[in-house]
């Protein structure tokens, strides 16, 4: 929320529009300010938004330097262009740390999927034996999907992470003439999309939680299959060799629990409780919402916290997956004595994704 304000000035004073004293008096408050963080929620309840607390203590902040430049804070944003901008901001953050580990579960996917392109394992569908696979068409299947969902992440955040700035109806009326200017050197200064003011029309912002939410359930596919294969009564897989007190049962020393497909599955569960509220929220009234805005703000953390918990499972299976090959030939054995496998669906799975690699 401070970055969005010292932005603001910084932009406004290039554009003439407050003083260049004003304009450094804020900036040095925003990076001096310690908000009190009691005072911010306690009084964020009374208004509804911490941004009217917040930018209360950035003005008295700033007064103790200059009161003509507290008079210059904020001037012409609303509390909604403060919060969506940190809150894209903040989920910038999250996304850098995405990428990197969805990369990185795609390269270690592929590489087992390489590794096993030849291995056989039954085929199962309507969760009853099927026809042969190999454990390589599998394993990359889950590969190629994730590398898909990165990609889609990243086409959806080239809109969907902008900043906003609209003033009180979306209209930077206050601004006058230099409001688009002004708006655009916001976002260029915190590395924003630079679009009109989305208080209401959000759907950018939606699509990018969306996909979100699809890498999550691509996590949680992949933690459903390998949790099946890992019951010890099938053995094909395990998310990660044992190790001493992972997966422990309190009651049962015998078990060993995938504790990594638990959170994955868990995540993948909770998401569309918290993407339902999000298309619901997004029924706004006229130019500023009433109550809809504000319960998708609540939950958008969450999202972003299920997304960890899904990357969390998908950087363990990335290095740790092991596949039982043996185990594979004697439940399909057991099933289908003597069938053979599509050799070429693995290596038509290993060829597309090769653009990703």
């Amino acid at each position: 929320m401070l970055a969005f304000e010292s932005a603001l000035a910084r932009a406004q004073a290039e554009e003439g529009l407050i003083p260049e004293a004003s304009a450094a008096a804020i900036v040095a408050a925003c990076n001096s300010l310690v908000p009190d963080e009691a005072k911010l929620v306690a009084e964020g309840k009374r208004s509804a938004t911490l941004a009217v607390p917040l930018v209360e203590m950035l003005r008295a902040e700033i007064s103790k330097s200059s009161r003509d430049a507290a008079g210059h804070a904020h001037f012409g944003a609303t509390s909604q262009d403060v919060l969506d901008t940190a809150m894209a901001l903040c989920l910038r953050t999250c996304l850098e740390e995405a990428d990197r580990s969805l990369e990185g579960a795609v390269r270690g996917l592929a590489a087992k999927a390489r590794e096993h392109a030849a291995t056989p394992m039954m085929g199962r569908t309507l969760m009853q034996p099927a026809l042969p696979i190999t454990a390589g068409f599998k394993i990359g299947g889950w590969a190629l999907a994730l590398a898909h969902d990165r990609e889609r992440l990243a086409e959806a955040q080239e809109g969907g992470l902008a900043v906003q700035l609209g003033g009180p109806v979306g209209a930077l009326e206050s601004m006058g003439a230099k409001a688009s200017a002004v708006r655009h050197r916001v976002a260029m200064r915190l590395g924003l999309a630079d679009v009109p003011a989305w208080h209401v029309h959000r759907n950018a912002w939606i699509d990018l939680l969306d996909r979100i939410g699809q890498v999550v359930a691509t996590a949680g596919k992949v933690a459903l299959d390998i949790s099946l294969m890992q019951q010890p009564e099938v053995g094909e897989m395990l998310e990660a060799p044992p190790r001493a007190g992972v997966g422990a049962s309190s009651s049962m020393p015998h078990k060993r629990n995938p504790v990594g497909c638990v959170h994955a599955l868990a995540a993948a569960t909770r998401m569309p409780g918290l993407l339902a509220t999000v298309h619901a929220a997004a029924l706004a009234q006229h130019e500023r919402a009433l109550g809809g805005w504000q319960a998708e703000l609540a939950v958008v953390p969450d999202i972003a916290a299920q997304l960890g918990s899904a990357l969390d499972f998908l950087d363990g299976i990335a290095t740790s997956l092991v596949v039982d090959a043996k185990r594979m030939q004697a439940n399909l054995e057991a099933q289908a004595p003597g069938a053979k496998p599509a050799q070429h669906a693995a290596e038509e799975t290993l060829a597309a994704l090769s653009p990703y690699l």
